[in-house]
């Protein structure tokens, strides 16, 4: 039995096929420019190439678009489902608004949790999540603008700064003006984990997303990059539901 496990960010949707043993099989990601539901009716029919008996979603798209999206797949004849968040999954209880948590961050959360551990998940996407879990139980967690974001907000609140290239590529004191803004913003990113990772030494540090490189390289303590942990989640959601 395969499965398509689709995700609805705020920029890009992505899906994975998976075999019957939970395997990759192929995969792919493409902005949708906030029309998703165009883009996916443009997918229909390598979708129904790739014939999978089942289709897990996650989106983060809001009522509106998640009802196109459901109409669009109905013409497939597959079986679909939206994830919902759980603060009782047996995988994982959360202490959280459970009408507040964000579905991708969530499963970010849900792709990694081990019961015999403490786990700082740390998302590196359009915002940087940072979420403590003590032995399962989510304990809360902090939101930050990602670097990009950050930048965006400097520059259209400033008169003085209009420099709107540069790369995020150190913490070092900045010279010019241009890597004085990258590597503030950098710093404090990366500040703030190192003081939540002194706060909660016993907490092992996981890092996820597309930032996740540029943000992990500074941290003072060991981590671990693990990719494609919204895929896990949506895995373990629907097998362990």
């Amino acid at each position: 039995m395969s499965n398509l496990w689709l995700d609805l960010g705020n920029t890009r949707l992505k899906y994975w096929l998976t075999d019957e043993v939970g395997q990759l099989v192929t995969h792919q990601a493409r902005q949708h420019l906030q029309a998703p539901a165009e883009l996916l009716m443009g997918l229909t029919d390598r979708i129904e190439r790739l014939a999978p008996e089942f289709i897990g979603i996650s989106s983060v798209l809001g009522d509106q678009i998640n009802a196109s999206v459901a109409e669009t797949l109905s013409h497939l004849g597959i079986a679909f489902e939206f994830v919902h968040v759980d603060a009782e999954h047996r995988l994982m209880r959360s202490n959280y608004e459970a009408n507040q948590l964000g579905v991708d961050r969530w499963l970010q959360m849900l792709g990694v949790v081990d019961r015999k551990k403490r786990q700082c998940v740390i998302g590196c996407g359009t915002a940087v999540t940072i979420d403590l879990i003590d032995h399962a139980e989510h304990m809360g967690g902090y939101i930050f603008p990602n670097i990009y974001l950050q930048r965006e907000s400097l520059f259209s609140g400033t008169k003085q700064i209009t420099i709107s290239n540069g790369v995020f590529d150190s913490i070092a004191p900045g010279i010019c003006t241009q890597d004085a803004v990258h590597r503030g913003i950098l710093l404090s990113i990366v500040g703030a984990i190192n003081e939540i990772s002194q706060r909660h030494p016993n907490f092992e540090l996981i890092f996820t997303g597309g930032d996740a490189p540029i943000i992990a390289q500074h941290i003072t303590r060991p981590v671990y990059i693990r990719n494609d942990l919204l895929l896990e989640g949506l895995g373990r959601f629907f097998h362990d539901y």
